[in-house]
């Protein structure tokens, strides 16, 4: 048997009601005395200020996870642009809101529920996946005074020990994968042949030569500037910097290679466009992981080729504060895993690249072709 309890107040400026189900008699003549008590406040309340009545449902978790999560996505769609979640951290707020764990209200939500989701995940996502949404999560659990509703944190201290004990979140294992010479040669070469199709005209083959030579993220590369660009003593700024504390405002002034500057000078400009590689990062990402498995070697990723080039560094010699400028890492022991490698001289990879392409160009002009004809991809600004 369950008993369902209903309280309603109605006043000249003030109408509210509330429904709910209760297991028992005593708990729910608990509720019901209860909210008319919060109910006549409000309304005495609405009287003078003309407050709208605040849900005894969102106060007592008697909302949906999802319906949580909306309303934190539309806090967040409000703030400035320098405090919002980043979109990675956004897709993650989707999927638990799209998910059969949304459909739950916050006292019904049991760990078990927590465990079985993401045991599920653990099928096709590594546990640092996991570890990541599992946290936004909380994250968000965490704004209820911001968005004046109650929702049980039930991600507590306790939880999180026994997920790390089932191995159903982890910590991101180090990819120390590295291109070798023969896999650069093959992947500039192909991208290079798509370069000049109408759908195709993002350079992944100059900006996978410039991650190596820089040593940026692809998200650095895609928001640096000819406004921030000094050709003349080798610097650029790379803006918003990655920083677990901060996430807007971390400037840095970076030295760059005079292979970085001779990729640069190769860009066309966009009208009304100052950025000097105006794609997205994600997409940048996405086509690399593609080619390559295509090419057979799905080893390599985008952020294989920073490593490279992090680790071409080490090998020119340079000390850990030269290399840490130059990669953006904040803590050098992240740097530390470098350290073994034997001072030589890397391969000449630019040099050998620009004779690839100037054979293309050349190979396609004999032919009477026009590849530089310029179009503006699908992937750009």
């Amino acid at each position: 048997m369950v008993y369902i309890y209903q309280v309603s107040v109605r006043k000249q400026n003030f109408s509210a009601h509330e429904s709910l189900t209760f297991p028992d008699s005593t708990s729910g003549k608990a509720w019901a005395k209860q909210v008319e008590k919060e109910m006549l406040e409000q309304a005495e309340k609405s009287e003078q200020e003309s407050l709208k009545y605040e849900s005894s449902k969102s106060r007592t978790g008697d909302i949906k996870l999802k319906e949580y999560l909306a309303h934190y996505r539309k806090k967040q769609e409000s703030l400035p642009e320098d405090q919002r979640i980043s979109y990675r951290d956004l897709q993650a707020i989707k999927f638990w809101e799209k998910s059969w764990l949304g459909e739950k209200r916050s006292n019904e939500i049991l760990d078990s529920d927590l465990i079985d989701i993401l045991d599920e995940r653990i099928q096709t996502v590594a546990p640092a996946t996991n570890h990541l949404y599992v946290s936004v999560l909380r994250r968000a659990l965490d704004w209820q005074k911001r968005l004046r509703l109650y929702f049980r944190k039930f991600i507590t201290d306790e939880v999180m020990k026994e997920l790390w004990r089932m191995k159903l979140v982890g910590k991101s294992k180090e990819d120390d994968t590295r291109p070798t010479e023969v896999q650069v040669y093959e992947l500039y070469e192909s991208f290079l042949k798509g370069y000049p199709l109408a759908r195709a005209t993002v350079p992944y083959h100059h900006l996978m030569l410039f991650s190596i030579y820089s040593s940026f993220r692809e998200g650095e590369i895609c928001r640096i500037r000819h406004s921030d660009l000094d050709v003349e003593n080798g610097f650029v700024i790379v803006r918003d910097r990655k920083d677990p504390k901060k996430k807007y405002g971390n400037h840095h002034k970076v030295p760059l290679s005079k292979e970085c500057l001779e990729i640069i000078a190769l860009q066309p400009r966009f009208k009304g466009e100052d950025r000097i590689f105006p794609y997205r990062a994600n997409t940048i990402a996405t086509r690399f992981s593609d080619r390559t498995k295509e090419l057979g070697f799905p080893e390599l990723r985008f952020h294989s080729f920073r490593h490279d080039g992090i680790s071409r560094l080490f090998e020119q010699n340079m000390s850990i504060p030269e290399v840490a400028i130059r990669s953006g890492h904040k803590t050098w022991d992240n740097l530390r895993r470098y350290t073994h490698l034997i001072h030589k001289d890397p391969p000449d990879l630019w040099s050998r690249c620009k004779e690839i392409e100037a054979g293309f160009w050349g190979e396609n002009a004999a032919q009477g072709n026009n590849p530089k004809a310029m179009y503006k991809g699908e992937d750009s600004l």
